[in-house]
């Protein structure tokens, strides 16, 4: 052991825990070889990659018109992808599990940057949350696009807050381009940029760097005349309309539950009487916003919201409102607390990424609990950040030792 090192520190050396972080994907891999019957969105994610990959550049057609609602990137570069291995799905979910480890290893220096250094097992414990939560592994042996999205949207969250803007900037549009909705991100960046920078104003280059993510989807909402392809999924869409505030009181009860193992650490500062004296005043937003299902045009074969939605009908039948009330207020309470921890930073990606993602759900068509793994990444990074620099104070370190990066955008 090196000198200063403790015990606890050498158990977190890196190298051991990117290690441990492997041992789900290579159990899983060494059990099933990812070789099992096509689920879910696979059924048509699949066949629509076999289409790109049988193009080295997609056509305007297919662009134009795939049988989808995301954004291509996923579907082409893994297009390329079997072009080179082969198109077996076992292959196509292998690189989705390999990007799902790559994303946790990604979280975990997150972590270990904006965590104090007298918390060693923080950054685990955090790590091993995100990955035990109930949509992250198994989104991650799938072919879905929810791991591709995540996985951009670390790399660009990892750049921006190393104040590297230019591949910040590139890894936000790739994500766009792989699901429309990580759009809050480079938008929270911009917000965030502008909003420091509003004394100097914004030379061109700036400028260009916060625009870069958009104009790298412009071409195909140039191409779509919309934000979706142009297919029959589209004209559902338009049936649906494009405002549900009640989605986002589901995502925010949601974010509550799911939050649970981080919230639990800044559990008295949470719990305060006058934050609940607060959320109660706000609680007739709730109930002119219950949560209902999915609009019955989509004919969703899933017809709950999700893993939470399905135990909480097993539990009180139709009667929900009460329970959902109650982790709502739960949920509201969490959110506050990432506001109180990450006001106080003069670089506030983070919190503008957190509050941009709700507020862009007002729009969507439809909710699902696993949404949320876009976003609960940056609430166990704000609590976790929390817990340490309230233990940092407590102990006397200057505040001057606090984890974001301090050098501006």
């Amino acid at each position: 052991m090196r000198e200063g090192q403790t015990p606890s520190g050498r158990l977190c050396t890196p190298w051991v825990w990117s290690l441990l972080f492997a041992l789900p994907f290579l159990a899983v891999f060494s059990l099933t070889r990812f070789d099992f019957p096509l689920h879910g969105d696979e059924v048509t994610f699949y066949p629509i990659t076999q289409q790109f990959g049988a193009h080295l550049v997609p056509p305007i057609h297919l662009l134009r018109s795939y049988e989808q609602l995301q954004t291509p990137l996923m579907f082409w570069a893994f297009g390329l992808l079997g072009r080179v291995v082969g198109f077996e799905l076992w292959k196509l979910r292998a690189g989705v599990a390999l990007l799902s480890y790559l994303t946790l290893l990604l979280f975990f220096r997150l972590c270990r940057a904006h965590c104090h250094r007298t918390k060693p097992w923080l950054p685990i414990y955090t790590t091993a949350a995100l990955a035990l939560s109930p949509y992250y592994l198994g989104a991650s042996f799938y072919y879905y696009t929810d791991i591709p999205c995540l996985f951009t949207l670390m790399v660009a969250l990892t750049f921006y807050l190393s104040d590297r803007p230019l591949t910040g900037a590139v890894a936000a549009g790739a994500a766009v381009l792989i699901r429309q909705f990580s759009v809050f991100l480079p938008a929270a960046y911009a917000l965030s940029a502008l909003k420091n920078r509003r004394r100097g104003g914004v030379d061109l280059r700036q400028g260009t760097l916060l625009i870069l993510p958009f104009a790298m989807v412009l071409p195909l909402v140039l191409l779509w005349g919309g934000i979706t392809p142009q297919n029959r999924l589209r004209q559902l869409i338009y049936k649906v309309g494009n405002f549900h505030p009640e989605f986002v009181t589901y995502l925010v009860l949601a974010t509550g539950v799911y939050s649970l193992p981080l919230a639990i650490l800044r559990i008295r500062d949470i719990f305060q009487w006058q934050r609940l004296g607060m959320i109660a005043i706000l609680s007739p937003l709730f109930w002119l916003t219950v949560p209902r299902p999915n609009p019955e045009v989509l004919n969703l074969p899933v017809k709950t919201l999700g893993y939470l939605d399905i135990a909480l009908a097993s539990i009180f039948g139709d009667h929900k409102a009460i329970p959902y009330f109650l982790l709502w207020i739960l949920g509201c309470l969490v959110l506050y607390e990432v506001f109180q921890v990450e006001r106080r930073e003069p670089q506030r990606l983070i919190l503008y990424s957190i509050f941009g993602f709700f507020i862009m759900n007002i729009f969507s068509h439809m909710v699902w609990d696993k949404y949320l793994l876009m976003v609960l990444p940056l609430v166990f990074l704000s609590l976790a950040r929390g817990r340490a620099n309230s233990t940092a104070f407590a102990g006397g370190l200057p505040e001057s030792s606090s984890l974001y990066c301090r050098s501006g955008m």
